[in-house]
């Protein structure tokens, strides 16, 4: 299974700055590179991460795509880690960790995410693991122009 891990310094910010924008599920759709659609009753207001919730919404791969995705909390450790895992979506496995860490200067934030295509090796080689490290890579982006202080 890919094993992908991107770590940004997100300066001028404490470890709790950081976890606790990361927990405002409101914040997803500022990160996240494509559009992304909630699904379900949900109040875009009221995403906040917590241990045991689901989420559903729609990603819209390449901004026409649609894919459908079901996430659960698997874990909340305060100012350290939450884990959250694909129940049901485009993907036959999914588990992200975002993880942050004290560091000079601000603070270390990194996403590890585990995952399996739908079709095996081949189709992951072919097209997923490059399509993960572009949303990650701009996940990463987006969080310091939005956290960084400068």
């Amino acid at each position: 299974m890919p094993v992908l891990e991107k770590t940004t310094l997100i300066k001028g910010r404490s470890c709790a700055e950081v976890f606790d924008f990361c927990l405002e599920g409101a914040n997803f759709p500022k990160i996240f590179p494509e559009r992304v659609t909630p699904l379900g009753k949900i109040d875009i207001a009221d995403l906040r991460i917590e241990q045991g919730r689901e989420f559903r919404f729609r990603h819209w791969m390449f901004g026409f795509i649609p894919a459908n995705w079901t996430v659960r909390i698997r874990e909340v450790k305060d100012n350290q880690h939450f884990i959250d895992e694909m129940i049901k979506g485009p993907l036959s496995a999914f588990r992200h960790e975002h993880r942050v860490e004290a560091a000079e200067g601000g603070t270390l934030y990194t996403d590890r995410v585990t995952y399996r295509a739908i079709g095996g090796a081949l189709l992951e080689r072919l097209f997923v693991n490059a399509y993960m490290n572009r949303i990650f890579d701009a996940r990463h982006r987006n969080m310091q122009q939005l956290l960084d202080i400068v």
